[in-house]
C-alpha cells in the first residue's frame, strides 16, 4: 500500500533525506499500528487515530509511535492543523462513516494540495454482491453505512476536490464463485482460472482507492 502511495506523492516527498522534511501521514482507524510501523520504517512522520483507547495505548506504549483516541467524524478542527498532511489513509474505515460529507470535507481541509487520500473498502460490485446482493447487504455489519462501488468513486471524490488516480480491485476469492458446498480446491487449475477472470472482470470483494487533493473547497461547498 505504501509503495503505491509513494508513487503518487510529489517527487520531493518520496525521499527521506536531510533536504526535505519527512512526509506527514495520518492513519484514521490505525488499530494496533501495522501501517504506522511500516510508514515509520519507510520514512514517514506517521500519526494514528482510533476510537479504541486500548489500540491507541498499545501504539503509544508498546510501539512507541504517535496516536491519539478520537472519532474522525467528530474531532475538533484544531486537533490537526489544516493543510498539514501529505497522506491521509483509511483502511476499511470509510464504510463505517455516517457523516460522509463532513468527513470528506475534513480530508480536503487537512491535506496539502497534492496530498494523497487512500482508502480501502468492501466492493459493492464484487462477486459476493453480484451473486446475491440481498445476501451481501444482510451479511454486512450493522455499522456499515455506505456501500462503495468503483464506478461511483470518481464522481464522489471530485465533489470534494479529490482527483481519483487509481483503483486497485482486491479480495479475489475463487471459492465464492461456487454455491455453498460446491467450493473447489483453492489450488486447483479451475480456481486459478477463476482468480484470473476475477481480476480481469474486477470482481474482487474489496478495493483500494488512491486520490490526490487538487483544489481547496470554497466556503459554500
Amino acid at each position: 500500500r505504501l509503495v503505491k502511495i509513494k508513487k503518487i506523492l510529489p517527487l520531493k516527498e518520496r525521499y527521506n533525506n536531510s533536504f526535505f522534511e519527512k512526509p506527514r501521514l495520518l492513519d484514521v482507524g490505525c488499530a494496533y499500528g501495522p501501517l504506522l510501523s511500516a510508514a515509520t520504517e519507510q520514512g514517514f512522520d506517521a500519526l494514528g487515530l482510533d476510537i479504541s483507547q486500548g489500540a491507541v495505548a498499545y501504539v503509544n506504549e508498546e510501539l512507541k509511535l504517535k496516536a491519539f483516541q478520537a472519532d474522525f467524524e467528530q474531532i475538533d478542527n484544531s486537533a490537526i492543523q489544516p493543510q498539514s498532511l501529505d497522506v491521509l489513509t483509511m483502511w476499511f474505515v470509510i464504510e463505517h462513516i455516517q457523516k460522509l460529507d463532513v468527513v470528506l470535507k475534513r480530508v480536503n481541509r487537512l491535506l496539502k494540495k497534492g496530498g494523497v487520500f487512500a482508502f480501502s473498502t468492501p466492493n459493492g460490485s464484487g462477486i459476493s454482491a453480484f451473486k446475491d446482493l440481498n445476501g451481501f447487504l444482510k451479511a454486512a455489519p450493522s455499522d456499515h453505512f455506505f456501500i462503495w462501488r468503483p464506478v461511483i468513486v470518481k464522481r464522489i471524490l471530485d465533489k470534494y476536490g479529490l482527483a481519483l488516480k487509481k483503483i486497485y480491485i482486491t479480495g479475489h476469492h475463487p471459492e465464492r464463485f461456487f454455491r455453498a458446498g460446491q467450493q473447489k480446491n483453492p489450488g486447483s487449475f479451475l480456481s486459478a482460472k477463476i482468480r484470473l477472470f476475477s481480476r480481469i472482470a474486477g470482481l474482487g470483494d474489496t478495493f483500494e482507492t488512491i486520490a490526490v487533493k487538487n483544489r481547496e473547497l470554497a466556503e459554500n461547498e
